[in-house]
């Protein structure tokens, strides 16, 4: 994690930035989501931020782990990082749609949140 400061580090960072981008609806402009999901997991606490660091760092690495790439999740076209989180959505496994369900939230709070701050640029 990313010590005393921010729950995100910016490599955390970056890959919440390719998971927002692979989430994001067709055409809609980039959002700066990280400061809002950062306040968010401080509010929730150690734990959240803990969880997000996991669940980051484990999409980020899936793609090398299974063997389909030999880069991680940021670096993939956006349309594969869209059926990765696809899976993650449809899992067979609770936990695994918990923690999307979850992260997507976040962001989906994060582009809300920055919808209602912006002047529409």
């Amino acid at each position: 994690m990313s010590g005393q400061g921010e729950p995100l580090s910016p490599r955390a960072a970056r890959i919440l930035y390719n998971v927002d981008d692979a989430l994001a609806p067709e055409g809609e402009p980039p959002v700066d989501v990280a400061p809002h999901v950062s306040r968010a997991l401080r509010h929730q606490g150690v734990g959240a931020a803990r969880r997000a660091w996991l669940l980051l760092h484990g999409l980020e690495w899936e793609p090398i782990v299974r063997l389909s790439s030999r880069r991680g999740f940021s670096w993939l076209p956006r349309e594969r990082r869209r059926a990765l989180l696809a899976g993650w959505e449809r899992s067979r496994l609770p936990a695994r749609r918990r923690a999307f369900a979850w992260l997507a939230g976040l962001l989906a709070e994060a582009r809300a949140a920055a919808g209602t701050h912006s002047s529409g640029a």
